[in-house]
Parts: C-alpha cells; structure tokens; sequence
C-alpha cells in the first residue's frame, strides 16, 4: 500500500549522528512512502526511544519505475517490556514527473508475545494506522505477525502482513505481502545477508544481497545501518531496488 532489522540509540551526541544520517539517505535520490522494504523484528526493549530514517529508489527501463521511490522518517519509544510505538512523522513519494510529494503519517505498533527463546522462534504482532494526504488514496490498516529465530550467528527474520484501505473501491479486499531477512554475523558491525520480499497483489517478487550492522557508541546509543540491493525475478517488480536504512536509539 503506498503511505504504505530494526535496532539504534540519541542524547548530547545525536546532532551529528544524525547529520550523517541525513546525508547518506539523501544519496537515494528519487526515492514512494512505503513500508514494503523492511523486515521488521518482534523485540522490543523497555524504555529506549528511536529516531529513523529509511527510503528506497527504483532503477529499470520502464518509465513507470525508473528513479522513483520514498523516504520517511520516523520516532519511536518503547513503553512496556512488550509494547513499542512508532509514529511516521512524514512519508514522501519522489519521481520525475511528481518531484517530492507528501504521501501521509503512519501510526505503528510493534507487540512482543513472548520471551526471547521461549518458544522455536521468537513471535510479535504489528498494527499499523496509515493516514493518506493523497487525493483518491484511503487511510487504511496493516497487521500480522512477525517472527526471529536466532542459531548461533545466523539470524532470519519472517513478516507476514495483511493491509486493508477504509474505504474506496479495494474496501473489501485485503492486500497481503510477505518479508524474509537472513544474517551471519561476522561482528556486531559487519552482518551479510539477504532479503526477499513477495507482494502478490502487485505480482512482485524481489530478492537481493544485504548488510547490516550496529555500532555502540557509548552510554547506551547505538547506530544501526542496514542497506539492501533488491533484484526482480519477474516482470511485475523493478529490475533493481536500492534500499537503505539508519536509526538511532537511546535512553
């Protein structure tokens, strides 16, 4: 729906943090507001807040998806040992024909159902409101289950989400999508993986090489950065996907 790893930590130091956050996400370029290239985590950690910045750019031959995309950017807080809220402050679509056009705000919350461990793989739940500022598009809902399975160094993720408009003539229908991520980490700092994404309803599938990783930074902040180069492996998705995404967290 357009308007539709997560992890970093803010305090004295977070101006030039974000600085350089800023600066490496506007090397994206033309980037639609969408949520559909993330893989989110079921974990939650009491009482730290975040600040994110991620967006996306599409490069293909076809007029309808070359250098257009999104960016956003996001605050969060954790408030309980099992609920987070995250709120969208802005969602921006950007192409050549549109420029940069305010798609809308988005409300997130992210619920941990169980201990770490407790289960065979670690589960949660995303609800999302997502409020359009676009003529003709629908606020709308998204939800479902998320899930983290850890063995040893190697870390996958699975989300599998539903999305429903308000009203309009989809009101009946619900859109579903599925996100994959696998890691091995080297160090906390230097994670290669993959991630593959599945989006029936738009009849794209993509899959490509990722990096993530962490820095600590001292007295609880931390910098997580993640970047992914998606392929299409069929005619309804974009042949390339560029994808990157920085968040500081903090108590």
């Amino acid at each position: 729906m357009i308007i539709a790893s997560k992890g970093f930590r803010a305090s004295g130091r977070s101006g030039g943090a974000l600085v350089g956050l800023a600066i490496l996400l506007g090397t994206i370029g033309q980037v639609w507001a969408d949520d559909d290239f993330i893989v989110y985590s079921p974990h939650v950690v009491d009482g730290q807040s975040e600040i994110e910045m991620r967006g996306f750019t599409y490069s293909d031959a076809r007029p309808a998806f070359n250098q257009t995309g999104a960016f956003e950017v996001s605050v969060a807080h954790t408030f309980t040992s099992w609920w987070k809220v995250e709120y969208y402050a802005g969602e921006y679509n950007q192409g050549p024909t549109i420029g940069t056009q305010f798609a809308g705000q988005e409300l997130e919350n992210t619920f941990q159902l169980a201990d770490a461990g407790e289960y065979w793989a670690d589960p949660g739940f995303l609800v999302s409101y997502i409020h359009s500022t676009i003529q003709g598009i629908p606020d709308g809902a998204e939800f479902g289950p998320l899930f983290e399975k850890q063995v040893g160094r190697v870390l996958q993720r699975l989300n599998v989400l539903w999305d429903k408009s308000f009203w309009g003539p989809q009101m009946g229908r619900y859109g579903f999508r599925t996100a994959y991520s696998a890691g091995y980490a080297i160090t906390s700092t230097i994670v290669p993986g993959f991630e593959a994404y599945d989006r029936p309803i738009d009849h794209a599938h993509q899959i490509g090489p990722a990096f993530s990783g962490e820095l600590h930074l001292g007295h609880g902040d931390e910098l997580e950065y993640s970047t992914a180069l998606l392929y299409g492996v069929n005619y309804g998705a974009p042949d390339k996907t560029l994808v990157m995404r920085m968040e500081y967290e903090f108590f």
